[in-house]
């Protein structure tokens, strides 16, 4: 793969024998920091990205971090200096960034004694960083165990702390803000004018969400009462204004009239919103008992609308009621709501009571749980524990994080991870391994309750079953004691998909809900074809196409290739 170099950083000359590093200094020099940032430019802080072990879009995502940030300090204020600097040379940086876990293949891109001498970190330490508005305490993100001490030590910023976060400041206050979600840059031939929302770019958080966040009280509430059709009107609307790059404004007013989906009512929503700063009819929904109840009920995993309307007919309004509607005790004990006791070695489930029940029971017995969001690091470690159990299973299977995460979320409410075994001659080869993979999490209790698990199917390019030839599992996990932590239960999804289908999958599970409707209705209105996260087939004589790469799926399709993190269609 060709490796970007970074934007800046000079070349040096760097010999890679162990004695010409210089000696480990006795105690590291504190910096001094004005509101969270270095106050000379020889504060700044060097930091240098080992590429290994990271995908072209994370090494993409960290160099953009970096020059995001400069830029938008320089922007600021001509007095301010730059926080972080790239260097080629990890000689000359001050902190490593590494996806790297083990010393042995670290010692491939730096010696030990120089892996000795810096703050050695995980990417989620830069994240971070930039999020907040000053450097986090590295200790925090160390990316090798042996080396943690020497990680605290050497980090740059001792003023922070070992777990606790500096003291916000106006200056990092302000910073945070500007800098929000994990985002690639918009490239200019994503047009907001588009009619499809798969050939716009959408952030995660645009500049009108305040504006996004009135409409969609009103598509929820349309869809928690039924009205799917005048849901999904509101549901493009908010897609297309997430894309407008400029503030609604008095000025733009006649611009955002002209933006594909929004018809005259939504206009004069967004007319009452300029005028006011609320949409009336948001703030009366948003009051209602009827929606607050509602929208309560159907935050528990497993209750859709149609559920939660009858819920309210027969009087529940509050997640307590539900409790005692379903005779389940909030103590973040599912243990006895196990949807399945066991997997038996053909793969199949064992299933104990009436299924459709059992997500709910469970969800709400481990609500509090569930209620706590999932920071990037934690959803990294879940996917390197399953890694490494399936890895003993089977080796040699690729493996993705899809969902939120991947659009840039800086926290999921659950984890999903596409996972694609080794080519097999036979499907019967590969059958089942969901299956095993589940049992063996399940067996070190990892795994504490499975709510569905499903096997692979022969791929259907008529969509005649309801079922695609993916092997999914939607379970409940958690990471292994550690001493330090509690154990927080975890929505995980696991989904396996063939090689021919891996890259569609990804595409499919990388979401938004949105981004993929418009997807599949590009495919089959503008192109002619069937796309799913199963697979991708002509529609006329059902030829399928096997895409190599996600980009390849784009290219098939005619699209421009659209950035994980811009695939925000949804409020």
């Amino acid at each position: 793969m060709h490796k970007r170099e970074p934007p800046s950083g000079e070349e040096s000359s760097r010999s890679n024998s162990p004695s010409l590093y210089p000696e480990r200094p006795a105690k590291r020099t504190r910096l001094s920091f004005s509101n969270g940032w270095p106050e000379s430019n020889d504060e700044t802080i060097k930091v240098h990205i080992i590429q290994a072990k990271l995908d072209a879009s994370t090494i993409s995502e960290l160099f953009f971090l970096i020059e995001r940030q400069r830029a938008e300090q320089l922007a600021a204020s001509s007095s301010l200096k730059r926080m972080f600097e790239l260097r080629n040379d990890p000689l000359e940086a001050d902190v490593i960034v590494t996806a790297v876990r083990m010393r042995k293949r670290l010692e491939r891109h730096v010696s030990w004694d120089l892996a000795q001498q810096k703050a050695l970190v995980l990417p989620q330490w830069l994240r971070n960083s930039v999020k907040q508005g000053y450097p986090a305490p590295c200790a925090d993100y160390a990316a090798l165990r042996e080396l943690h001490g020497e990680t605290e030590e050497n980090c740059p910023d001792e003023e922070c702390g070992t777990s606790l976060p500096c003291a916000s400041t106006p200056q990092s206050r302000a910073t945070s803000a500007i800098v929000g979600p994990l985002q690639a840059p918009v490239p200019p031939n994503l047009k907001y004018t588009a009619h499809y929302s798969c050939a716009r770019a959408c952030p995660l958080v645009c500049i009108n969400q305040d504006l996004i966040e009135e409409l969609e009280v009103i598509r929820r509430s349309r869809e928690l009462e039924g009205l799917d059709r005048n849901a999904l009107s509101y549901e493009r609307g908010i897609a297309a204004i997430k894309s407008y790059p400029k503030r609604v404004t008095p000025e733009t007013f006649h611009e955002v009239t002209t933006l594909p989906y929004l018809g005259e009512k939504l206009c004069f929503k967004v007319n009452e919103f300029i005028k006011t700063g609320t949409i009336p009819e948001a703030r009366e929904i948003a009051t209602s008992e009827r929606y607050r109840a509602l929208a309560a009920i159907t935050t528990v995993y497993g209750i859709g609308p149609a559920t939660a309307r009858t819920l309210y007919d027969k009087g529940v309004r509050t997640i307590e009621h539900l409790e005692s509607y379903y005779d389940v005790s909030s103590d973040g004990d599912a243990s006895n709501l196990d949807t399945f006791d066991a997997v038996t070695p053909n793969g199949r489930p064992i299933p104990q009571q009436d299924p459709p029940d059992l997500p709910i029971k469970v969800a709400l017995a481990l609500r509090k749980d569930f209620e706590i969001k999932i920071p990037r690091a934690e959803v990294e470690e879940m996917h390197d524990v399953v890694m490494r159990e399936l890895f003993a299973i089977q080796p040699g299977c690729k493996s993705m994080i899809v969902g939120g995460y991947r659009r840039g979320k800086l926290e999921s409410n659950d984890v999903d991870i596409v996972i694609c075994p080794p080519k097999a001659e036979d499907i019967d080869e590969v059958k089942g391994l969901c299956a095993k993979l589940v049992k063996c999490l399940h067996d070190k209790a990892l795994v504490t309750n499975v709510m569905h698990l499903s096997g692979f199917h022969t791929h259907d390019p008529f969509r005649l079953r309801n079922f695609d030839s993916l092997e999914k599992a939607l379970t409940v996990f958690v990471l292994p004691p550690d001493g330090k932590r509690k154990r927080v239960h975890r929505r995980l999804d696991l989904i396996f998909a063939l090689p021919e289908s891996y890259w569609t999958a990804i595409i499919g599970w990388t979401g938004s809900k949105m981004f993929q409707r418009d997807l599949r209705l590009w495919a089959k209105v503008e192109k002619g074809m069937k796309f799913d996260s199963s697979g991708l087939n002509r529609r006329y004589d059902s030829k399928l196409f096997y895409p190599k790469s996600e980009k390849d799926v784009f290219d098939i399709l005619g699209l421009d290739w659209v950035d994980p993190t811009l695939r925000n269609a949804d409020a």
